[in-house]
């Protein structure tokens, strides 16, 4: 399994290459991408089976990068790797078409068994995941206004909620 790390963290990347290093059916091809931009670029040259993704990334997020690999690359698989509670951020990479969503505070068992299940042409969902895509279909989430936001309409909505000013938010989303 060719697999690339994209993470804006050089010690997150390390220790996913250190993990991935102990399973030889898991070969990271580059480990050394730190933003969206670069990922894009490396793809010209290279063509992973995965790409380990992260949401929170310098200049174009996670969220736009994912778009754009799958218009260009649709046979890669993207499992995101996130901070961020699968509550936020799960439900519109999976739309946007990611292959699974894991936490980064999950057991690198999990990661591996992701990774293998991704490859093997499935999804990887959680049971919190399970939940939320459940609740989504049955349409239990509609009181909260914040999950009818647009993708970009809702990055701008969680910057304005990280206190940054609107300069910054402009400058960080390319507006």
């Amino acid at each position: 399994i060719n697999a690339i790390i994209c993470d804006d963290h050089r010690i997150v990347r390390e220790g996913l290459s250190k993990i991935f290093s102990s399973f030889p059916d898991i070969n990271i091809i580059a480990d050394d991408i730190a933003s969206g931009e670069e990922l894009l670029q490396r793809l010209r040259k290279i063509q992973p089976d995965i790409i380990v993704l992260d949401v929170s990334l310098p200049g174009r997020s996670g969220l736009e990068v994912l778009k754009q690999v799958k218009i260009f690359y649709p046979e890669i698989k993207v499992l995101v790797l996130s901070m961020y509670p699968e509550d936020q951020f799960a439900i519109r990479m999976l739309k946007a078409g990611a292959s699974g969503y894991l936490h980064k505070d999950s057991a690198p068992e999990l990661l591996i068994e992701a990774i293998r299940t991704i490859h093997e042409g499935g999804e990887y969902l959680s049971p919190q995941i399970t939940k939320l895509l459940y609740r989504e279909m049955n349409n239990k989430n509609q009181d909260f206004p914040h999950k009818l936001l647009s993708d970009r309409e809702f990055e701008v909505f969680l910057a304005i909620g990280e206190g940054k000013p609107n300069n910054q938010i402009a400058s960080q989303l390319s507006l």
